[in-house]
């Protein structure tokens, strides 16, 4: 990812903020930490090329970040409120992106085809790989990064592929868990 794209993203985050109620961090290098580095430490299970689908997408992440360093991914960002994908609308243009923003409820769209699904802090595993299924094409991965403590689910359709605790930064502070589940 670019300096200037990045820059540009976090700055138009922290310029809406308050207006979208996005977050409540007001630092670049805060929201650098919190947000960017632990969605780009998801870029290992991420294809070359394909549909990356973001469900719950907010004010975009993880998907702007993973979109802006794997420029052969095209995105669907789906945020059910409609300021929301307004906004993230806005930053597709802003910053040049192969994506579209969906203001929906996932289960409402008709099958999108992606070959991978990624959410961040939307709901449990199973009833997030639910609403994945319907999109996913045979073969697809679903990266989740979940609580530490929480427990894979077995469900029809999907298997545990990896689990792997991840540190952004090299802190064992900031580690999360990440599951990939492999859909068909």
């Amino acid at each position: 990812m670019g300096v200037e794209s990045c820059s540009a993203y976090v700055n138009e985050v922290l310029k809406f903020r308050k207006a979208l109620n996005l977050t409540s961090i007001h630092e670049a290098d805060v929201f650098q930490g919190r947000f960017i580095r632990p969605s780009l430490a998801l870029s290992r299970w991420m294809p070359e090329s394909g549909r990356l689908l973001d469900i719950g997408s907010g004010m975009g992440v993880p998907g702007i970040p993973l979109l802006m360093t794997h420029p052969g991914l095209r995105g669907v960002l789906v945020e059910r409120r409609k300021k929301r994908a307004e906004f993230l609308r806005h930053l597709i243009r802003k910053l040049g992106l192969n994506a579209e923003a969906h203001d929906a409820d996932i289960r409402a769209l008709e099958p999108l085809g992606v070959d991978v699904c990624v959410a961040r802090a939307v709901t449990d595993q199973a009833e997030l790989l639910a609403m994945c299924a319907p999109h996913m094409r045979q073969g697809g991965v679903a990266v989740l990064p979940v609580p530490s403590g929480s427990r894979a689910v077995d469900l029809s359709g999907w298997a545990l592929e990896t689990q792997e605790l991840l540190s952004a930064d090299g802190e064992n502070e900031d580690a999360q868990l990440v599951r990939c589940y492999r859909y068909g």
